[in-house]
């Protein structure tokens, strides 16, 4: 009986561990904004082919990873010429990851 005790116990001291999602755009959430404010640690966010105008506020958030469904030939992201495309201020890390977009008409302030 201590034996089984002493190993619920020990059960209970093991983290919960929950799978990373996979967040799609524009199925699951109607914007790429709101699929990375919608993201935990290391969900996968996946885009659908389309021009898709933005300025993204990277989430505070570990592990996100940005992927186009098709390839940067189809998955466009437009700032029209005057808007940052992605701002990542913190919360990244080596697993973080933007990948299989053509970045185009971005505005970038320079600070010095």
């Amino acid at each position: 009986m201590s034996r089984s005790l002493a190993l619920c116990g020990a059960l209970l001291l093991i983290p919960f561990v929950s799978a990373a999602a996979v967040i799609h755009v524009p199925v699951d959430e109607a914007t790429i904004d709101g699929a990375l404010l919608a993201s935990a640690p290391y969900d996968t966010v996946l885009v659908a082919p389309g021009t898709y105008f933005v300025s993204l506020e990277w989430p505070a958030t570990p592990g996100v990873k940005l992927y186009s469904e098709s390839g940067a030939h189809t998955t466009f992201l437009d700032g029209r010429g005057n808007a940052v495309i992605i701002t990542i201020d913190s919360g990244v890390d080596t697993t973080t990851v933007v990948r299989g977009f053509t970045i185009q008409n971005g505005y970038a302030q320079v600070a010095g």
